[in-house]
């Protein structure tokens, strides 16, 4: 089975679940610090997806890392994941998490890179662009610099791309004349 396939089903049943006992929004803080924490530190993400440690040891692992800080059903599902054999997907699963959860409360993902950090009122013209576009009144916006770009930037929301930078004029330039 895919790593996607397994994170989805993993991720709608935690989310239905969370959501019948009235815990979603814990259960949901609890996946965007475990994703925080994947993201800062690879050693703890290579750990997950190592076949050599024992599941019993990563469930261990978990536990500590986790028992002060997560919901008790955030440390169940832990549980469940590594008795499964499943830990190399959790990354993966509260990504998908995250995803069905702005799906439920209709919150619209855009990701926005331009040359230069953005102000705080450039970034909330962009969601409520966004917004209006797709429809939805809240819009979850992750900004990324990248300095290649030389100018302008390049938009990504709902399976679409606009390329509004110098560098993709310059290319869109290149094939005219070529």
């Amino acid at each position: 089975m895919s790593e996607y396939r397994v994170a989805t089903r993993y991720a709608k049943s935690l989310l239905t679940l969370a959501h019948q006992k009235g815990v979603l929004e814990e259960i949901h803080d609890d996946m965007q610090l475990f994703a925080k924490i994947c993201s800062q530190n690879r050693d703890f993400t290579v750990m997950l997806k190592n076949p050599i440690i024992k599941n019993h040891i990563k469930s261990k692992i978990l536990k500590t890392l986790f028992k002060s800080k997560v919901h008790e059903m955030t440390l169940l599902f832990f549980d469940i994941v590594t008795r499964k054999n499943r830990e190399k997907y959790l990354q993966g699963i509260t990504e998908e998490f995250h995803v069905q959860y702005n799906a439920l409360h209709e919150i619209g993902m855009a990701k926005v890179t331009t040359f230069f950090a953005l102000e705080d009122d450039l970034r909330h013209d962009f969601k409520q662009l966004i917004g209006q576009f797709i429809g939805k009144e809240q819009v979850e916006l992750e900004v990324e610099t990248n300095q290649d770009l030389i100018g302008g930037y390049i938009l990504r929301f709902e399976g679409k791309q606009v390329d509004e930078s110098l560098r993709g004029k310059l290319k869109e330039l290149k094939l005219k004349f070529s």
